[in-house]
């Protein structure tokens, strides 16, 4: 019976048709009373949950999803540092300008990396991503669970906000900078007032 469950599970089609069949195995007391099966099953389920649209491993889909979304913030907030180039300051202070919105921009690059990282941390080694190893040595590897799911949710969630507070942070930064107005061409070279006319002597 065990056999045939661990068939059936294998040719499923999507998550939706696994999470049927091990809910009736647990209704039935099958996997709920032999860890060996309900481990079994439960690495099964693992492996042929797909991405509806790609058939990708679970874990694929779940770090492509991560990615994305990180990528994507970071470009966001890229954009914003890069329209504080615009910003009329004060000659004396453009060289402050640049260094602080260069400052946040390699922050920025830096807090990516580190999540882009700690995704993969998650994520190689796991069932459906091969993950390097030692010529000759096993490959062992561990199946993608919900609480690595929400790990990488937290990840996710935690970067993007302290991207965001970096972004912040250089705005109001140069919004303390003094600012210039920039003239109309046509009053270059003209002094700022215009001088008074000397007065005529009294006849």
């Amino acid at each position: 019976m065990f056999s045939n469950l661990l068939t059936i599970l294998s040719t499923a089609k999507g998550a939706a048709a696994a999470t049927v069949v091990v809910a009736a195995a647990v209704g039935a007391g099958v996997a709920a009373t032999n860890e060996d099966v309900r481990t079994a099953v439960n690495t099964t389920v693992q492996n042929i949950t797909r991405s509806a649209d790609s058939n990708q491993p679970a874990v694929v889909a779940s770090r492509n999803d991560a990615d994305k979304k990180l990528r994507d913030a970071f470009q966001d907030d890229q954009q914003k540092l890069a329209k504080l180039h615009s910003t009329h300051v004060d000659s004396t202070e453009r060289a402050k300008l640049d260094d602080t919105i260069n400052t946040a921009d390699a922050a920025l690059r830096a807090r990516l990396t580190l999540a882009l990282n700690d995704v993969a941390a998650l994520t190689l080694g796991r069932e459906g991503l091969e993950s390097p190893k030692p010529t000759g040595s096993p490959d062992i590897k561990v199946p993608f669970t919900a609480d690595m799911q929400t790990k990488i949710d937290d990840i996710v969630k935690t970067a993007i906000a302290d991207m965001d507070k970096l972004t912040k942070d250089a705005e109001d930064a140069v919004a303390l900078l003094p600012t210039a107005t920039p003239g109309k061409p046509a009053d270059a070279g003209k002094p700022a007032t215009a001088p008074t006319p000397p007065a005529h002597p009294t006849p």
